[in-house]
């Protein structure tokens, strides 16, 4: 348990992350998403040579590969270079053009841009939920509302290891700005936008008004992929059932339409994935409620690789790795030690076995996911997606 808690298992190095991409690459993953790290002291970093550095390996030793940074993150090394150079350090990697080594997608609304939405519940006065923000009144209240500049700490409540959920101190202010800043970088690169729901409601809310508010303009350019990050926090828990995955589910596909007149505004992809810490992973061993192998025990990797493959699932890629379930729940034997490269064979044993097949035509996943027109080297890299499940990618948390 110590040594999953303390991460020793992933790989930070360039000689392993080359080596895991390349068997990665062999297993059938075409998206891989990184959270940059120092490649001595092991912390998580904001450096955009590191993130630049590990997106041209992986692109040009797995050139039909998908790249996804991570951002919005804390730690040590973060939280000294946000004091250095400003709140926009924390997702700068948006900035990165495509031919020098920057990413396909990057998450430009994971966890601390929440601060905006939490002011907004404090000045409405009560608790944001879905079916509000799904209202016309909501779209009201987002129009009215102006970002105040009052700088607080933010803490936000998440299952983590220690301090996780501390994000230093910034203001709501500052949080649209740099979204807006990150959106716009996205645009002028000619790439595409992902954010990460890890507080239902309240993600559901920030993504709304991103969308709404012309200021930021999410997904203007037509296309938007949200990771939906179940048990990250105690507002966005691992499902119980598959009918509430699908709910979850339903709501981000919602963002496609406009709330109020029912026309479809953009399409939005669905990424999945089971963020799990390690001491409540036999919390969550429960018997599969849907598919040819209902009734048998699963843990929550291979429930949520279940639920991807069920033809209604509306999921196009099944998120797994060490970012997210970094340990290996085996029935018998308990909690394992375990790899990036042995979770995607976990995610894709129990995918395939559900009935899905493996797609191999690159132009439907291209078509899929919208990258056809995405950075301005498509003359050069004409078949950066090939090999995708028909249902859900297999993707890794590096």
């Amino acid at each position: 348990m110590d040594r999953i808690c303390r991460g020793e298992d992933i790989p930070v190095s360039e000689e392993k992350l080359v080596r895991e991409a390349r068997t990665l690459y062999g297993l059938g993953c075409r998206y891989f998403h990184y959270h940059a790290r120092n490649f001595t002291t092991r912390e998580q970093t904001t450096e955009n040579q590191v993130y630049a550095h590990i997106g041209r390996l992986v692109r040009s030793l797995c050139p039909e590969m998908l790249v996804s940074f991570g951002a919005s993150r804390n730690g040590t090394e973060i939280m000294q270079d946000i004091s250095r150079r400003g709140e926009w350090e924390r997702v700068s990697q948006a900035a990165i053009p495509l031919p020098e080594g920057g990413a396909h997608f990057v998450t430009t609304q994971a966890a601390i841009e929440l601060q905006i939405v939490c002011e907004l519940e404090r000045k409405l006065g009560y608790r944001l939920e879905a079916n509000y923000v799904k209202s016309a009144r909501f779209l009201e209240d987002i129009r009215t509302y102006t970002p105040s500049s009052h700088v607080e700490s933010m803490a936000l409540e998440i299952n983590s290891t220690a301090h996780g959920g501390n994000y230093g101190s910034s203001s709501p202010a500052a949080q649209f700005e740099v979204y807006s800043r990150a959106i716009r970088a996205r645009n002028d690169a000619s790439l595409l936008h992902e954010v990460e729901w890890v507080q239902f409601a309240r993600s559901f809310a920030m993504t709304r008004m991103a969308i709404e508010r012309p200021e930021i303009g999410l997904g203007g350019n037509g296309r938007l992929n949200v990771t939906l990050l179940f048990g990250f926090s105690p507002r966005l828990p691992f499902p119980g059932t598959y009918a509430e995955f699908k709910s979850i589910v339903a709501a981000a596909k919602s963002l496609e339409r406009d709330p109020v007149t029912g026309e479809k505004r953009r399409t939005v992809t669905i990424s999945a994935g089971a963020a799990v810490l390690p001491q409540h992973a036999a919390q969550h061993v429960w018997e599969l409620d849907v598919g040819p192998f209902r009734g048998e025990k699963a843990c929550a990797l291979r429930r949520l690789a279940a639920w991807a493959a069920q033809p209604d699932s509306d999921v196009d890629i099944l998120r797994s790795g060490m970012e997210d379930t970094p340990y290996e729940m085996h029935l018998e034997k308990g909690l394992l030690p375990t790899s990036n490269a042995r979770l995607c064979e976990i995610a894709a044993e129990e995918y395939l076995r559900n009935g899905a097949e493996v797609e191999v035509d690159h132009k439907a996943i291209t078509a899929r996911l919208g990258t056809a027109g995405c950075g301005r080297e498509l003359n050069i890299f004409t078949v950066q997606t090939t090999k995708m499940f028909e249902r859900t990618i297999a993707t890794v948390a590096a």
